[in-house]
């Protein structure tokens, strides 16, 4: 089965894409499709000013290096940037909605955040979209296992190339921003871990697996 066309990648903050999807993200750009990218926050607040920076210019790199790679060009739509975790995504959730909105004739695909996810900017983020998008476009949801406390449900797998599961990895572990709390899954090994047992299931050398919120087909 063939990806759809046009596929957006929503997070609330700059290194999430990669974190949920940065496999499909690859295979999609591997397969020259029209790619486009939006999040909401370089985690400024529960980082510096500096590092907050840092961040988004880890994710500009990251998006760039991609493009070099595959020659695919990905639209980045992100201009709004929130603080993290500080209620901001719920207090501006109308600015979140409306840069949805804008974009739901302009993408078949979207995918972004588990609705069980325990972390309030995504849940936002992926309450947002549901609402801009559940008429418009299929939406999926990404896996992030370290926000699921077991409510998540693989519906949707997409098989990877090695390529796209080592672009996967290195994208993660490019956010040195974010190397603080010994957090394991910026971890390359973790996420080849994981594909590796996501495809597993499929009986594919490597996998991304996401929920199924909605699926429109025209």
């Amino acid at each position: 089965m063939k990806l759809p066309k046009r596929v957006l990648f929503v997070g609330a903050h700059c290194d999430d894409v990669e974190l949920l999807a940065g496999g499909l993200l690859a295979r999609a750009c591997e397969e020259a499709l029209d790619v486009g990218v939006l999040v909401y926050s370089d985690h400024r607040g529960v980082l510096s000013d500096r590092l907050a920076e840092q961040a988004r210019e880890e994710f500009r790199a990251n998006l760039a290096w991609l493009t070099g790679e595959t020659g695919t060009p990905i639209t980045d739509h992100s201009t709004l940037m929130l603080g993290a975790c500080d209620g901001s995504f719920l207090a501006r959730r109308a600015e979140i909605y409306a840069t949805l909105e804008g974009l739901r004739g302009a993408y078949d695909l979207v995918v972004t955040h588990a609705r069980g996810d325990t972390n309030q900017d995504h849940r936002q983020v992926v309450e947002e979209a549901t609402r801009a998008l559940k008429g418009h476009t299929t939406l999926v949801s990404g896996e992030f296992p370290n926000n699921d406390m077991g409510s998540f449900d693989a519906g949707f797998y997409v098989a990877l190339s090695s390529f796209a599961v080592e672009a996967k990895a290195r994208m993660i572990e490019a956010y040195a921003s974010q190397r603080r709390d010994g957090r394991p899954y910026l971890d390359g090994t973790v996420a080849r871990a994981l594909a590796r047992v996501r495809g597993s299931q499929i009986r594919a050398e490597a996998a991304e697996a996401f929920e199924v919120v909605r699926v429109t087909l025209r």
